[in-house]
């Protein structure tokens, strides 16, 4: 199936309306492009790019594309790209790349995974899990859009849920932030958790003392 690339990203806009990423307004967004390193995608360098290609999205957080043009898609394979851009406003990650060197939470995601970043912060969506109540009396509207948040740990190869408990050990870099969160009556719902991993990204992405994501990665990372 072939599926609209404005239509993905309508999907992605409403679900994360309030995350961060690299975006640019007036995008082209019937263009997809490929990335096979941290470096190209922070300076936004593709290795190829597709016009108009084929995308299997079987939800705004499991997403395949692929070329009819045989020597495209070998090309890619040989490369092994992991990320793409569609445009300039929606950036996924390999899943195969997470799950080849990442430890932690990563068992979860699969094809293309909504991926979210600067030069110092990375994480990552995907839908989230349903609750014993929403298997036993099944899920609302609003609970199919619930998402859960995974933070990318360069320096340690790690992907972490944001749970309420792995957040109050990132807070701990920020005590004034730490001390607000743990201070609110429901800091373990979602909103609230989601509201301040969010400040937390603020806060990291101007923090002068955390190195970036180039200055962490292992050289020996790849999606071969």
């Amino acid at each position: 199936m072939k599926t609209c690339l404005r239509y993905l990203i309508t999907a992605l806009v409403m679900l994360t309306g309030s995350l961060h990423s690299l975006a640019v307004e007036n995008a082209d967004v019937d263009t997809v492009y490929f990335y096979n390193s941290w470096e190209q995608m922070i300076d936004m360098r593709p290795i190829e790019m597709l016009i108009d290609p084929y995308i299997e999205a079987t939800t705004p957080f499991n997403v395949t594309i692929y070329s009819d043009d045989e020597q495209v898609s070998q090309r890619l394979a040989k490369t092994g790209f992991i990320a793409v851009s569609v445009g300039l406003d929606v950036w996924l990650l390999n899943s195969q790349y997470i799950e080849k060197n990442f430890k932690g939470d990563v068992s979860s995601f699969s094809g293309l995974v909504p991926v979210f970043f600067n030069d110092k912060v990375a994480y990552l969506v995907n839908q989230a899990a349903p609750s014993f109540s929403q298997i036993l009396y099944g899920a609302t509207p609003e609970d199919v859009t619930d998402i859960d948040y995974y933070c990318i740990d360069f320096a340690n190869n790690r992907v972490d849920k944001v749970t309420h408990q792995f957040l109050s050990d990132l807070l701990t870099d920020y005590h004034d932030l730490l001390m607000r969160y743990e201070g609110m009556k429901n800091y373990k719902k979602r909103e609230i958790i989601e509201d301040y991993f969010l400040k937390w990204v603020d806060r990291a992405s101007s923090d002068v003392m955390r190195p970036y994501i180039l200055e962490q990665l292992d050289d020996a990372q790849s999606i071969q």
